[in-house]
């Protein structure tokens, strides 16, 4: 396993280094590919951590540790880089910085509302469709529900699953986002725009914390009418 972690400590270190490079540069341009690199660093350094923890509990080794490790650094990369391009692309849209923070906080307070909306109907969808699968839990055991039914149940919680899980995606994809963001400010004196997005940003953590554990309750409804 010590190998393993020294496969890792390499992609981070190698992670740090892409880091290092995109902070040299400085103005609109070079702020944006900068973004873009800070974004890439995380995510290969987060992909590195967990593909390699995957790899070691598949593989049993430090030879699964390192392909874990590779995979996810790439994955990670790629979805680090999605994430700083984001952000990267709406900075350069404004002179001031000022402007690109309100425009930061409008999209977080947009993802914000949009989830809290969720969060409230799939929590009712969730009380009635745990009420249902318990009657037809009932029913099957006394044989008054066919196995089809339980299977068409199980379809349509699987879809709410399916549908919460997307939600959660793009929350997941703002949070990061407006994380960068706030990176940018952070040797900064903070203002009231970034205090205002710091606090669009625990809101969201909050709200996606919520939406996890609905799709974990949506999880074990859907186990309920496996049969």
């Amino acid at each position: 396993m010590s190998r393993m972690f020294r496969c890792i400590a390499m992609v981070l270190v190698l992670a740090m280094c892409v880091m290092s490079v995109g902070c040299v540069t400085t103005g609109t341009t070079e702020d944006s590919k900068r973004t873009k690199n800070e974004g890439a660093a995380v995510g290969v350094g987060t992909g590195a951590v967990l593909g390699g923890l995957i790899g070691a509990l598949v593989g049993g080794d430090s030879k699964g540790a390192l392909i874990g490790a590779a995979i996810g650094a790439a994955a990670g990369g790629v979805a680090g880089y999605a994430y700083g391009d984001h952000v990267a692309s709406k900075k350069a849209e404004y002179a001031k910085e000022e402007d690109w923070l309100d425009q930061c906080i409008a999209s977080a307070q947009k993802v914000n509302q949009d989830t809290i909306a969720y969060n409230e109907k799939i929590r009712s969808d969730i009380a009635l469709l745990d009420t249902k699968t318990k009657k037809l839990q009932q029913q099957y055991a006394a044989k008054q529900a066919s196995k089809q039914t339980l299977l068409a149940q199980k379809k349509n919680i699987d879809a709410a699953i399916k549908v919460t899980g997307e939600k959660l995606d793009r929350a997941k994809f703002e949070l990061d986002s407006q994380k960068q963001a706030v990176a940018q400010v952070g040797k900064k004196e903070a203002t009231g725009q970034s205090k205002a997005l710091d606090a669009e940003i625990a809101k969201l953590e909050s709200l996606i914390s919520e939406l996890e554990q609905h799709s974990q309750d949506l999880a074990g409804l859907s186990s309920r009418m496996s049969v």
